[in-house]
C-alpha cells in the first residue's frame, strides 16, 4: 500500500479494462494522463468526459480525481493515518483507534466556518465513496469509508464551534452520538460488503477496521441499529450491542 499513489491508481483498472465500456479506451488514457500532472484545482476537468461512464475503470479514474482535488495527491498522509488504527485510542477515557484515523482522514477545502460550506464537505465525503465504491478496489472503498466517518465527525465538531483548524480526538469522540445512526449503519454495511468479505494479503489496519465493522454488524438487521452499534464501539471498542 506504501507505493501506491492516487495519480497512478486509476492506471490499475484501466489496465484491467475488457469488454465494451461506455467510454473509449484512448478516453481513459487520456484522464489518466491529464490527471498524473494535474494540479489539484484542474483533477476533476480530467475526468469531466467521464461523467456519464460507471464502469470500474472510469470510477476508478473519478476516484483518484476527488481525492487528488481535495489536496490528497499522494499516499504517504493515508498510510500513516490508517497506521494510527493499529494503536490504541488516544481519547480521554479510551476510545476506537480508528478515531486516530479520522482525525486526519476528512476533506475540509470548502472551508468549515459556515453550514454550507460544511454541507459542501460532506457532500464531497459522500460522492468520494459512492464513486470509489463503484472502483471495486477495496481499498479505495476502505479509505473513502473513513473519509465519510471523518468528514461527517469534523464538520459537527467545527459546528459545534471548537477553537482551530483541526478537531482533536476527543472533540470527534464527542460528536459521534451526534451522527445519523441510519447513514452510518448504511455505511458500514457497504464497506463491509465490498472491502472485508476476504482480506487475505490486507494490512492489518484493513483488517482491524474490517472487524469493528463486523462486530458493529453482529446480531443486528436494521441500519439504525447496526449504525448505533458502530457509535458504541467507535467511543468504547469494548462495548456491546444493543
Amino acid at each position: 500500500m506504501q507505493n501506491h499513489n492516487f495519480k497512478i491508481w486509476g492506471l490499475i483498472a484501466f489496465l484491467a479494462l475488457a469488454g465494451c465500456q461506455k467510454s473509449t479506451v484512448s478516453e481513459l488514457q487520456q484522464a489518466q494522463t491529464c490527471l498524473n500532472t494535474a494540479p489539484a484545482a484542474d483533477a476533476l476537468a480530467c475526468v469531466s468526459n467521464l461523467a456519464s461512464d460507471y464502469s470500474a475503470a472510469a470510477s476508478s479514474l473519478k476516484c483518484s480525481a476527488i481525492f487528488i482535488s481535495e489536496g490528497f495527491g499522494t499516499a504517504v498522509s493515508f498510510v500513516n493515518a490508517l497506521d494510527k488504527i493499529n494503536s490504541g485510542g488516544t481519547c480521554t477515557g479510551g476510545c476506537s483507534s480508528t478515531i486516530n484515523a479520522l482525525n486526519a482522514l476528512n476533506f475540509k477545502s470548502a472551508g468549515t466556518g459556515t453550514a454550507a460550506a460544511r454541507a459542501k464537505n460532506n457532500s464531497t465525503a459522500t460522492e468520494a465513496f459512492n464513486v470509489c465504491s463503484l472502483a471495486k478496489v477495496k481499498f479505495y472503498t476502505q479509505i473513502s469509508s473513513l473519509f465519510k466517518i471523518g468528514t461527517d465527525l469534523s464538520m459537527l465538531a467545527f459546528s459545534a464551534g471548537i477553537v482551530g483548524t483541526t478537531p482533536t480526538e476527543d472533540e470527534l469522540k464527542a460528536q459521534i452520538n451526534n451522527m445519523n445512526s441510519a447513514d452510518l449503519g448504511t455505511l458500514v454495511t457497504s464497506t463491509f460488503s465490498a472491502a472485508c468479505t476476504d482480506t487475505t494479503g490486507a494490512s492489518d489496519a484493513t483488517k482491524k477496521y474490517c472487524t469493528e465493522l463486523q462486530s458493529a454488524m453482529t446480531g443486528l438487521s436494521t441500519p439504525e441499529a447496526i449504525g448505533a452499534c458502530m457509535k458504541k464501539k467507535l467511543i468504547n471498542p469494548s462495548d456491546t450491542c444493543p
